[in-house]
């Protein structure tokens, strides 16, 4: 194992050099990083004392609604469609937006309500439904805070932070939750938090551009850090980990094969040697196309699975037997030449302006991940690729050919053909803060019924940004839930 520098406990980590990306998708830097690390100092959280607002401590049940008043869901297509449209699915949605949290039944029935004091983000689903985290901001004060619910009992647990996480990942078996962050001093943190979303580690990772995947079944963390990939094999303990090397910026997240010790990831540098030097790198680069690689933990064995391209995003099928892909040469938010408009390079850093609606052509392809060959499904960029719980349908987002705004499409893949789904208007939230990241946030469950038989996901209506339930087995029937800026659905025990 090469140790790839130093870390220290309380603050950590790699200092990896990477361009500041726009809020709707990451700058790519052709320059290599230096492949050191360097501490950073932790502020003192800010006390509860600051907030006017008391945190919440349980989920709070819905009042009884006035006699004939109760509407749970309405149609946002016409006055033929039935509302309701997700009543026969199973589990919860959670959707959050700057009035709180709501916890909805599939029908658009109102379960619980958390925060409603508070702006309400990241709601993020334990990996067997019985736990949400959210990350709640006072917005009298700004004070922010980590909120980790039970569903079963409905106790909330909340921990103040020194900054607002914009995005969480549970464990497989929940008893760990990785916090992105902004750092103290700039560039992203990533904490380990317990269940109860406090830390569990005293070690801060610290780098320009965070993305991580937990290994199915395990403890294990992938983290692609700017430039640099590791594995960190205790995330209590992140001094041990490995450090693959230098690999670029061409995707964000790694992404696991389920069944194996295997993971894809996307190569800028050729595979170059871990002791290459700059210049190498920059060769390696202006004469190297980015490869889709599949590597093996177990024996470092690397297998070469086809090009990729810049900014290309993946999500394995549940099977781990292929990969759906999609590369363009820039995301909502760039140029279209990999120049940044905006500074922000994580999820949850907004910036002012809303997302550029220029997307270049392209494709999405599914991926054999033993013999490498490919097959064309959509002739469009997929800006979201997320596989049904059952493997059957793949979801995929893209922009629409409708000229008088940021329309998109929904469309589904269902093994034989791709057909559109419904036509949508995004969030503004869910446009700037999810869509660009979104093979980071796939990495779990979220907007997939766990029956298989529907989607939910934020989009502005008439009425303003709501939360939304399609199902997949009728003629793109869709229901508005009520107000919400992002919503993802809960997967079953």
């Amino acid at each position: 194992m090469r140790p790839g520098g130093y870390l220290t406990t309380g603050a950590a980590a790699c200092a990896l050099l990477v361009a500041a990306a726009c809020a709707s998708g990451p700058t790519r830097s052709s320059t290599p990083a230096p492949a050191d690390w360097t501490p950073e100092t932790e502020a003192d959280p800010v006390t509860d004392a600051t907030s006017l607002t008391s945190p919440p401590v349980e989920l709070v049940a819905p009042q009884e609604p006035a006699a004939g008043s109760e509407s749970p869901a309405e149609s946002i297509q016409d006055d033929d469609s039935p509302a309701g449209q997700g009543s026969g699915s199973r589990g919860l949605i959670a959707a959050a937006g700057p009035i709180g949290l709501r916890l909805l039944h599939p029908s658009g029935a109102l379960v619980a309500e958390l925060g409603l004091d508070y702006a309400v983000t990241q709601p993020t689903w334990s990996r067997d439904g019985q736990r949400l985290a959210a990350t709640l901001v006072d917005p009298s004060t700004g004070v922010s805070r980590v909120a980790v619910a039970d569903i079963a009992t409905g106790n909330v647990v909340t921990t103040t932070t020194p900054s607002s996480y914009f995005f969480y990942s549970w464990s497989y078996d929940g008893s760990r939750l990785v916090a992105l962050g902004p750092g103290q001093t700039g560039g992203t943190t990533a904490v380990i938090l317990n269940e109860t979303g406090a830390r569990a580690s005293d070690v801060t990772l610290l780098g320009q551009s965070v993305y991580v995947a937990w290994e199915p079944g395990g403890l294990r963390l992938l983290v692609h850090a700017g430039h640099q990939l590791l594995l960190v094999n205790d995330v209590d303990s992140p001094q041990d980990h490995h450090d693959y090397g230098v690999v670029g910026v061409d995707f964000l997240a790694p992404a696991w094969v389920p069944g194996t010790r295997d993971f894809l990831y996307v190569d800028s540098y050729g595979q170059a040697p871990a002791d290459a030097g700059e210049q190498e790198l920059l060769d390696r680069r202006s004469t190297t196309d980015p490869q889709l690689l599949r590597r093996s933990t177990d024996t470092g064995e690397i297998t070469d699975l086809g090009p990729a391209g810049p900014y290309t995003t993946m999500a394995v099928h549940p099977s781990g037997d292929r990969a759906a892909i999609s590369a363009a040469h820039g995301r909502p938010g760039s140029t279209g030449d990999g120049t940044a408009q905006d500074p922000s390079s994580q999820p949850g850093q907004t910036a002012g302006a809303g997302p550029d609606t220029v997307v270049p052509a392209g494709s999405v392809q599914i991926v054999d991940l033993s013999t490498a060959e490919r097959r064309t499904v959509l002739d469009q960029i997929g800006l979201w690729l997320e596989w049904s719980p059952d493997g059957r349908n793949l979801l995929m987002a893209t922009a629409s050919d409708d000229q008088a705004g940021f329309g998109m499409s929904w469309h589904i893949w269902d093994g034989q053909q791709s057909y559109e789904l419904v036509q949508f208007t995004p969030s503004v939230a869910f446009a700037r803060n999810y869509l660009p990241f979104a093979d980071q946030y796939d990495e779990t469950p979220r907007l997939w019924s766990p029956d298989s038989d529907a989607i939910t996901f934020g989009a502005n209506t008439a009425d303003g940004d709501v939360t939304v339930v399609a199902r997949i087995d009728g003629a793109g029937a869709v229901a508005s839930l009520g107000p919400s800026d992002v919503s993802f659905w809960s997967p079953l025990p």
